[in-house]
């Protein structure tokens, strides 16, 4: 390997040239018994070293589907369906389907158990008096309440009883980062049909800014979890956890756009923290 350096007198007009040879360098890494199986496992490129990482154990290709399968069932274990019937008047009357995270459950006196479930508001409206329903699969419909909905956040709480032992969400703790697992889970078009839809993706930015309208029609800066694991339609509510199968966010909406934009991969989440700090009262233990 050979570098040329160009030293330039602009008085005398002369240039001169040195050559430094790279063989006299390599030379000395030979003779200083240089671990050359440490200098394969670099890659140089445009003289820029590429950062690579060693593990204590080397982890395989099964070694992350197990993991990605292991933290897809214990998402689905704690995501639910949810429907809602609205009554327009005498006739009219609309049909909201979406999903559902179980983030808390108590045994009642009864041996049955009292759970809460973090949704849109979207998915649930306002109104308390509307017939609410939580999907378990195998056509098990349960009667639901709205507890409380958020004004700032597209968050709601709503509770249901059960004697079924259901599995509660373990909220993640940790800052994410970009590029880490994202497992979406949902009911999208058709709650029993496609109940507990799995898709996976990645995190692309974890503190994403949007300034959107709240329900009172002010404008506010909102954070969301951006990532790219397909939501559709009825995945509203629904859980995004990590490869630990732990919440991080509420999946809420998607990007769209004008017809022809062909927008892909623009999924955002209600993080996780703002959940959990919106419905912290009735989250801590009794």
């Amino acid at each position: 390997m050979l570098r040329e350096f160009l030293v330039i007198d602009m008085n005398k007009k002369k240039i001169k040239m040195f050559v430094l040879v790279g063989l006299l360098i390599i030379s000395c890494f030979m003779i200083s018994g240089c671990n050359i199986q440490k200098l394969l496992k670099k890659t140089i490129i445009n003289e820029i070293e590429n950062r690579y990482i060693e593990y204590s154990q080397n982890i395989t290709v099964e070694d992350i589907e197990q993991a990605l399968i292991e933290g897809s069932n214990i998402a689905k274990s704690c995501t639910v369906a949810i429907r809602v019937i609205k009554s327009g008047g005498i006739i009219t009357t609309t049909e909201s389907l979406g999903s559902g995270v179980i983030v808390k459950r108590t045994k009642n006196y009864d041996n049955t158990y009292h759970y809460l479930v973090v949704t849109n508001r979207h998915v649930t409206g306002t109104n308390a008096n509307a017939k609410f329903s939580v999907y378990l699969d195998n056509d098990n419909y349960i009667s639901a309440s709205l507890i409380r909905y958020d004004s700032t956040y597209d968050l709601a709480l709503i509770s249901f009883d059960s004697g079924i032992l259901l599995n509660v969400a373990t909220f993640c703790e940790e800052e994410l980062n970009i590029g880490q697992y994202a497992i979406a889970v949902g009911s999208p078009y058709d709650i029993e049909s496609f109940y507990n839809t799995v898709t996976i993706g990645a995190i692309s930015c974890p503190q994403r800014m949007i300034q959107e309208e709240d329900l009172n029609g002010k404008m506010v800066n909102n954070t969301f979890v951006q990532h790219d694991a397909a939501i559709n339609s009825g995945n509203s509510g629904g859980g995004l956890y990590d490869i630990y199968g732990r919440l991080i966010g509420i999946n809420t909406w998607k990007l769209v756009g004008d017809p022809g934009d062909n927008f892909e991969g623009l999924n955002f989440a209600i993080p996780s923290t703002v959940v959990y700090t919106t419905f912290e009262s009735y989250l801590k233990n009794d």
